[in-house]
């Protein structure tokens, strides 16, 4: 059963900057490699049950408490990475990332924050186009953190507004999202036809700055939905978007931290493996947490399993955790104070994780 809790104000304000701002207003082989070129992400087949994943919005809306999630897809956990991206919990002047795929989801990083997470955070993006405030205008560059910026929604969005767009991304972006959650009326809320209908504005971003593509990122849904179901909504967007360019396919993620067996992470691992078998582009998982973590432990024991499969699948190429601060689902803060780890954080960036370029085949 979900339970469906009004947003926070603060993840409401993110969610306004980002809709306005679609208004007027790692070496780059490691990453190509993964993405193929073509029209669709759709078309490996087909999977037999998605189970009942949370659903969230979290990234700029609202969240929900978890259920018991299932699949029969498992996919276990491939062993440990090769190197480690240790981190300290506070101190000035971070060091450069290990890897190419940990990624954090959140919009109020300062330099100190900056320094801290990137000894092993690569990347980085805030729901907008533009990089946060207090990092501008490219700080994070000189720590070797990539900001991906995203096309939030549809609003407005026409072939002036996309120009725009394309003239305000900073430089060195190499990736660009597409709409968040749009199957959520509390997030870009539009149909799988609206979203296919917009799409060629979002190419035309990315086209003009030479970024690779993410589709619209999607959860499972409950309450005021386009669609409830996210794979059944890429499939109708695919249908209706054919001959658009998608390089890979962004999924939004939470479920419960018990898992099955000895893994906490394992009903993520089964909604990874359904995207698996649905699609066949490399995956960005650009939002997950245990939205029902009843401690900091229970949140800690769901982020360490998920590091150790999404380090190892192979067709996960980016993700992203939710989130440096977030109010709006427990214990999931990687930061505390100012350019401060907390015990979750420093388990994120200690964790270990793949060199860039390195196989996890």
């Amino acid at each position: 059963m979900h339970i469906f809790r009004q947003p926070p104000a603060r993840w409401l304000f993110i969610a306004a900057i980002a809709s306005f701002a679609a208004v007027p207003a790692c070496s780059s082989s490691d990453d190509e490699a993964q993405a193929s070129s073509g029209s669709s992400g759709a078309g490996a087949g087909s999977a037999s049950g998605s189970g009942a994943a949370s659903s969230s919005g979290a990234g700029a809306g609202s969240s929900s408490s978890s259920s018991a999630a299932s699949s029969s897809s498992a996919g276990a956990s491939a062993g440990s990475a090769s190197s480690s991206g240790a981190g300290s919990s506070s101190g000035s002047g971070g060091a450069q990332p290990t890897g190419c795929k940990r990624g954090l989801a959140y919009g109020y990083h300062s330099k100190a924050d900056m320094d801290v997470l990137s000894p092993a955070v690569s990347w980085w993006y805030n729901w907008t186009h533009v990089p946060d405030e207090g990092v501008r205008p490219d700080y994070y560059r000189t720590l070797g953190v990539d900001y991906v910026p995203m096309v939030w929604g549809g609003g407005n969005l026409d072939s002036a507004a996309a120009g725009r767009i394309a003239s305000e991304i900073p430089e060195g972006a190499r990736f660009l999202l597409g709409f968040n959650e749009p199957n959520f009326g509390a997030q870009a809320d539009l149909s799988a036809a609206e979203a296919a209908a917009l799409w060629p504005h979002v190419e035309a971003v990315a086209d003009a700055r030479g970024l690779a593509l993410v589709s619209p990122a999607v959860n499972f849904c409950g309450g005021d939905c386009q669609e409830t179901d996210p794979f059944k909504y890429l499939d109708d967007f695919f249908a209706a978007c054919s001959g658009c360019r998608v390089d890979y396919i962004g999924i939004h993620i939470y479920t419960g931290c018990k898992g099955e067996g000895d893994n906490q992470a394992q009903w993520l691992i089964n909604h990874v493996e359904t995207y698996k078998s649905r699609f066949d582009k490399p995956l960005w998982l650009t939002e997950f947490a245990c939205d029902s973590a009843g401690s900091l432990a229970e949140q800690k024991e769901f982020l360490v399993d998920a590091l150790a499969y999404l380090e190892n699948e192979p067709r996960i190429a980016k993700y992203a955790w939710f989130s440096g601060r977030a109010d709006n689902v427990r214990h999931a803060s990687l930061l505390g104070d100012d350019g401060e780890l907390n015990e979750l954080g420093q388990a994120y960036v200690s964790a270990p994780q793949h060199a860039c370029g390195a196989s996890t085949e």
